[in-house]
């Protein structure tokens, strides 16, 4: 591992839950390319309902 993680936070190749890990983007091993968010890094949380509520916002106005 280049970044010093062990892949023990890995469920079901796709999705990643650490709460050790500090980072919030994480680039997929298995794939070779593809990207996945960190499930238990509370910025991705925040970042999520972020998104979610301008996405509900933009599309009421539609």
């Amino acid at each position: 591992m280049k970044s010093g993680y062990r892949d023990d936070g890995w469920l079901t190749g796709r999705l990643y839950f650490n709460r050790k890990d500090k980072r919030v983007i994480i680039k997929r091993p298995q794939s070779g390319f593809g990207y996945t968010m960190n499930l238990g890094n509370k910025w991705t949380w925040i970042f999520s309902i972020i998104f979610v509520i301008i996405l509900v916002i933009l599309v009421s106005f539609l």
